[in-house]
């Protein structure tokens, strides 16, 4: 456990102080990091206070002490990997946002009525706008990334795809158990897809985008859980 982030999550962050816990406590036996109030309180005094808080509207087999079982994971100091504490529901939507936003330079360059009207159908009328109007402003050099990637496919699979692809190659850099359980929550890539190989820079630099595109475009809300 890394003292400093919990301490700094329990004093000026309790939305990600929450998410976290939530994170690790669907299973009923699971416990916290800090699994007294005792133990809390020690270590933070009336920092601890919203921890306590929560804790005592948990259920008994949270707010005591078991041994850690596996598929919890404490260790969300690395920003990125907070994108594993978003509920599917965010994760789908934020998927959908950065696949248009990938290619909405090339969205805005289709003006055959038909080809207009089948991209609408696809990605769905506000998308299309977002893509036209904020979308092909908000990536910049990050589209290099996934420019000659499927060329083949049409546009609206291409904007599925990649937006797709985009947290999974975030969590490249995760630790495997972390990944792993992230990896549950998106749906299944199809068949054969296969995922570019990306330096540290280009992960951080993606990771950067997406932060940018769900703190302004589909969860504002979460922006306390990020710096």
């Amino acid at each position: 456990m890394n003292k400093g982030f919990f301490a700094d999550a329990l004093a000026s962050r309790p939305l990600l102080w929450e998410a976290v816990l939530r994170a690790n406590s669907f299973r009923a036996s699971s416990p916290a990091p800090l699994s007294c109030a005792t133990e809390a309180a020690a270590l933070f005094g009336e920092a601890a206070a919203p921890f306590l808080a929560w804790l005592a509207e948990r259920p008994a087999t949270v707010r005591c002490g078991h041994k850690e079982q596996d598929g919890t994971f404490w260790d969300y100091v690395e920003e990125s990997r907070r994108l594993a504490l978003l509920n599917t529901e965010t994760l789908s939507a934020l998927s959908l946002v950065a696949g248009v936003a990938l290619h909405a330079p090339d969205i805005a360059r289709v003006l055959r009525r038909e080809e207009v009207q089948a991209l609408r159908s696809g990605i769905g009328e506000n998308m299309y706008r977002y893509a036209l109007c904020r979308g092909q402003y908000q990536l910049g050099g990050v589209r290099r990334l996934f420019a000659r990637l499927h060329p083949s496919l049409p546009l609206t699979e291409r904007c599925a795809l990649h937006g797709s692809m985009a947290p999974r190659l975030v969590a490249t850099r995760w630790p495997d158990e972390l990944a792993k359980r992230f990896l549950s929550k998106l749906p299944p890539l199809p068949e054969g897809t296969q995922m570019p190989a990306l330096d540290e820079v280009e992960v951080r630099n993606l990771w950067l985008a997406l932060k940018k595109l769900l703190l302004k475009e589909v969860a504002p809300s979460w922006a306390p859980c990020f710096e």
